[in-house]
């Protein structure tokens, strides 16, 4: 018993040793279950190179179509039968005023029958000026009339104390409307330089003509005075022939182009010339050689006067003496006595002369010139 036992125990591992050998071998099904496994990998690998590279080969071409064709649309875009047409209207509407601006002050330099340079519009607060360039034939007055303006706005503008200096080939600036220029002096305001030559102007106005940022102001600013005839300044135009002097000592109460009433008719208007008051019996003296071609006396107005006539066309005169020393024909010094200061032909309490300088008819403002 006990071998039996024993040969079985041997021979048991024997028999399970080969039968695990048999069952650890593949079958030859699953040696074709794993082939056609691969196959069909091979299959699913090669379909899928031959559509889908294809299909992301198109679509990168199919970004370089679209890129490609962007550069012809802006080219398209570019060309001029295309681009220049839509800008079209908006060019013309911007170049007109300038076309139409630009040859104003060319054609008015050589036709007096045209308009004026200066076209602003007319609720425009700011003084605006144009250049006109003197053309063959035109004068002073010619010139003011073109533009409507007086002889005495474009003096003072220009700064002018010599008429025939107007020749071709000048150029004078010339503003919207009539007034003069005004320097500033110790003291002034605004306010006080807006009573001075209209009561009703007012300081804001003021401001507003002359674009000022603020209603300070600096001694020798220059100011446009609007509705006045003219004003005085450093820079001159032309320089005069001759030189004056003040006729008298005393204070400049008044200056030219500021509201004044005449003596004679009673009405308010532009001073044109300047009013010195001083002292009874004060010498008036000729401020510049010359000729007496009148003299005389109005009881209401001029009073006692004296007419002088210059070189270079201008003539002087000296109103409200009290007493006169000389004779018409007679042929004068510079600063030789012609009589003496008072206040003949009006009702003024203190001795004031009125003191003037014209030439070719036109009064210039004297404090130019002395």
């Amino acid at each position: 018993m006990g071998k039996d036992y024993y040969d079985d125990m041997q021979e048991r591992p024997s028999r399970r040793g080969g039968h695990d050998a048999e069952h650890s071998r593949p079958s030859r099904g699953l040696l074709w279950t794993i082939a056609l496994g691969i196959a069909i990998c091979v299959v699913v690998i090669v379909i899928w190179y031959q559509f889908f590279p294809a299909q992301g080969s198109q679509a990168k071409n199919g970004g370089t179509v679209i890129q490609e064709v962007l550069p012809k649309v802006e080219t398209i875009a570019d060309a001029p039968d295309v681009k220049e047409v839509p800008p079209a209207p908006t060019p013309t509407t911007d170049v007109l005023p300038s076309v139409s601006d630009a040859p104003v002050v060319d054609t008015q330099a050589k036709a007096l029958d045209e308009r004026p340079a200066v076209n602003i519009p007319s609720n425009s607060m700011r003084v605006q000026y144009a250049n006109h360039v003197v053309a063959e034939g035109e004068d002073l007055a010619a010139i003011a009339a073109l533009y409507n303006l007086k002889p005495e706005t474009l003096i003072s503008v220009n700064q002018i104390r010599n008429i025939q200096a107007i020749r071709p080939g000048l150029k004078l600036r010339i503003p919207d409307r009539d007034g003069q220029l005004y320097t500033v002096r110790e003291g002034d305001m605004l306010s006080t330089i807006a009573r001075k030559y209209s009561p009703s102007l007012g300081w804001k106005t003021l401001q507003e003509i002359n674009a000022l940022k603020s209603e300070n102001i600096i001694v020798g600013q220059q100011l446009f005075i609007p509705d006045t005839s003219s004003s005085s300044m450093v820079q001159l135009a032309d320089v005069a022939p001759i030189q004056f002097q003040k006729p008298a000592v005393g204070t400049i109460s008044s200056l030219f182009g500021q509201p004044y009433k005449d003596p004679q008719t009673g009405t308010t208007e532009p001073l044109k010339g300047i009013l010195i008051v001083g002292d009874y019996g004060s010498a008036v003296v000729a401020s510049a050689a010359g000729q007496v071609v009148d003299a005389g006396y109005e009881v209401k107005g001029r009073g006692r006067f004296v007419v002088l006539s210059h070189e270079g066309g201008y003539r002087t005169s000296y109103c409200h003496l009290e007493n006169v020393e000389v004779r018409i024909g007679m042929t004068l010094s510079k600063g030789e006595t012609i009589g003496s200061i008072g206040t003949s032909g009006t009702d003024w309490q203190r001795p004031t002369l009125f003191f003037s300088i014209e030439q070719s008819g036109i009064a210039l403002d004297p404090n130019q010139f002395f």
